[in-house]
């Protein structure tokens, strides 16, 4: 199934004046548990594409947070949205095999990753073959690492992933980052986002879009709450006139 490029949804949505969301699908998080049961995905995806999520993004990774490829081969011939692989990328393989499950993107995180050479061929490797990269940071160095590395898309984890994201992380890191990211660069604040509030603290730092998991897996009305998240903005626009 052809999918959009995630960087045109993301412009699209900074052209009305909002966050792009992207919905994380994770199976479990070391910080609070099984989030989703693989009998349960299919109907899952369907409430997040009719609530009307801009995007998806599923970690692959099966020790700590329950990922397969399995469920990613689902959801790829389930949808035309943008599709961004997370893992624990240590080969070239792994992004030839992102290409062939129907991944539109890679999210390359430099603590994973620990080694800027490695980084730059999985990068170099995902372009070529026609893949977006999103490169992951959590410091400013690190967002000086994907700077040098050309980024043109930025993933600011408000937690550490070194920590399993366990941290009491919050949205305070993208607006500490996001002033050093370069006009032109797509910015995408991950993890933490919990509340539409949070959505709007992250979209007036210069997030492009929000990358959420947890809260809309944990949702008692997913709908609601895909509501509330996609209208954060008009709740900004709306308190900036009070």
């Amino acid at each position: 199934m052809d999918k959009r490029p995630l960087s045109k949804v993301l412009r699209q949505a900074r052209r009305h004046s909002r966050s792009a969301v992207i919905a994380d699908i994770k199976m479990h998080s070391p910080r609070d548990g099984t989030l989703l049961e693989a009998e349960h995905i299919r109907g899952y995806l369907l409430q997040l594409l009719i609530g009307g999520v801009d995007a998806l993004s599923i970690v692959t990774a099966g020790r700590w947070f329950g990922g397969s490829l399995d469920v990613a081969r689902l959801v790829s011939r389930s949808t035309h949205l943008p599709l961004m692989r997370k893992d624990y990328f240590r080969s070239v393989e792994q992004i030839d095999e992102s290409l062939e499950i129907g991944f539109t993107a890679v999210h390359l995180t430099l603590q994973t990753i620990g080694d800027l050479t490695l980084a730059a061929a999985l990068k170099d490797r995902a372009e070529r073959l026609g893949l977006e990269v999103v490169v992951g940071v959590h410091t400013e160095e690190e967002l000086n690492q994907a700077l040098a590395l050309q980024a043109t898309m930025i993933g600011i984890n408000n937690r550490s992933i070194k920590d399993l994201e366990t941290d009491a992380g919050t949205v305070s890191r993208t607006e500490e980052l996001a002033p050093l990211v370069p006009r032109g660069v797509l910015l995408i604040s991950e993890s933490s986002l919990l509340t539409p509030d949070d959505v709007a603290r992250a979209w007036i730092a210069g997030a492009d879009a929000v990358l959420v998991g947890t809260a809309f897996a944990k949702s008692a009305d997913l709908q609601s709450t895909l509501r509330a998240f996609l209208n954060a903005h008009y709740t900004t626009a709306i308190h900036e006139h009070i």
